[in-house]
């Protein structure tokens, strides 16, 4: 029996929201308030989604709690007992899916439940036509359980599928790519050099605008690598406590977008668009397997498996990259440097807040009209995003085939080879 999804429930509100720091990769997700169909012509129906997801919000990795203690024993006297939380030094916690972690990833999948009820629907006659796949690490496997149990609370789906890291090409690609860990060490002094010059343009502005909400001066003058671990505590306040009354007291809109500029100088090197050739033909892999699902459900859409990937914020990135995100959610810019103007960094495409914050995703809805004309849509953190080469938000297949021509069907150890 031949049989097609309606249209599917998405965007087209916002939610309210305090002052508005950029937080980065560290950043709470951005839940929309409500979901919408506004953008979705009637004459078109859904046969099946595709969702690549970053896992939800996690403790400090441990190579980072050496930075977060650093800070706790260098001010322990000059801020609030309260700010210095035992868990983000926890090494048995480290990298682990929090609280709020989980919390994050069982609402955003009720809302998947409820922006596509009949895809669910068609889970009575095929326990496959959902899938979760996760990445082998504790932080994204969790994070696909609880989205599982949230969006299928009647268990009629397989349980997630785990990719073994050693022949992962499709989540921790960074992992089984050799030239890309190659190219990462190279790029390094790069790195240093525009972070240097950020600090010499910047680092005095944020010295003084955080000693000013200390409670006494430190001893020693705060190196800007000190106050980045700071702005990082405060992506972590938010993240996994609702907490906006300590670190992130120190921050304003400005400051933090200014590190969170320092940030993704680094970030758009080693992951992003500004690095390494690599860098934008690493998610090939996965794009093929992405396309050769789409093949399958307009081949027979009534059998159509809609899958929901779990991954890390790189996989985003690496995605993004892939498909010129930075190009379709800002202007078209010169590599992000640390001298570009203040007024420069707040029109950039690649912003990492806005592109990978905890519980990130990127969805594209696959639509066939009437007479079986292919089209699709892409949904940013649930919101559409409308590629370049696309005139409405729902858009021809071909563009999309069009921009991965080059990478599906990849080689991928070829690539990767070092």
């Amino acid at each position: 029996m031949f049989y097609l999804l309606r249209r599917a429930v998405s965007g087209g509100c916002e939610g309210g929201s305090r002052k508005h720091l950029s937080l980065s990769t560290k950043a709470p997700y951005p839940a929309p308030a409500c979901l919408s169909n506004a953008t979705v012509p009637a004459d078109l129906d859904l046969i099946q989604v595709q969702y690549v997801l970053r896992h939800g919000a996690r403790y400090e990795v441990e190579s980072g709690i050496e930075y977060i203690q650093e800070i706790y024993t260098e001010l322990g006297d000059c801020v609030p007992h309260a700010w210095l939380k035992p868990d983000m030094v926890n090494k048995t916690k480290a990298a682990e899916l929090s609280t709020s972690g989980y919390a994050t990833s069982a609402k955003l999948g009720q809302r998947m439940h409820q922006r596509y009820p009949e895809l669910w629907s068609r889970l009575e006659s095929n326990a496959q036509t959902i899938q979760f796949v996760s990445s082998e690490f504790q932080r994204t496997i969790a994070t696909a359980n609880a989205f599982r149990s949230a969006a299928d609370p009647q268990n009629q789906t397989l349980p997630v599928k785990v990719v073994p890291l050693d022949s992962d090409t499709i989540l921790a690609m960074k992992l089984t790519c050799p030239r890309w860990a190659a190219a990462k060490t190279t790029v390094q002094t790069q790195v240093a050099n525009e972070i240097s010059t950020f600090d010499a343009i910047h680092g005095a502005e944020l010295q003084a605008h955080v000693s000013k909400g200390l409670l006494k001066h430190s001893a020693h003058e705060l190196t800007t690598e000190q106050i980045q671990t700071m702005y990082r505590l405060c992506g972590y306040d938010v993240s996994l406590y609702n907490e906006h009354s300590h670190w992130c007291t120190l921050f304003d809109e400005r400051t933090s977008a200014l590190l969170e500029l320092r940030s993704d100088i680094r970030y758009s090197r080693v992951y992003g668009p500004y690095g390494a050739l690599i860098n934008q033909h690493i998610a090939c892999s996965l794009f093929s397997t992405i396309v050769k699902d789409i093949d399958q459900a307009l081949r027979n859409p009534s059998t159509a498996s809609s899958i929901f990937r779990f991954g890390h914020a790189e996989t985003l990135m690496f995605v993004s990259n892939l498909l010129g995100l930075d190009q379709a959610l800002g202007l078209t810019a010169p590599p992000i440097t640390g001298n570009m103007t203040f007024e420069q960094s707040l029109h950039r495409g690649f912003r990492t807040t806005a592109l990978v914050p905890f519980s990130s995703n990127l969805g594209i809805e696959l639509y066939v009209d009437q007479t079986s004309q292919a089209f699709f849509r892409l949904l940013l953190n649930e919101r559409v995003v409308r590629l370049t080469g696309c005139t409405s938000d729902v858009c021809p297949l071909g563009v999309l085939r069009s921009k991965l021509a080059d990478d599906v069907g990849c080689a991928y150890a070829d690539i990767c080879q070092a």
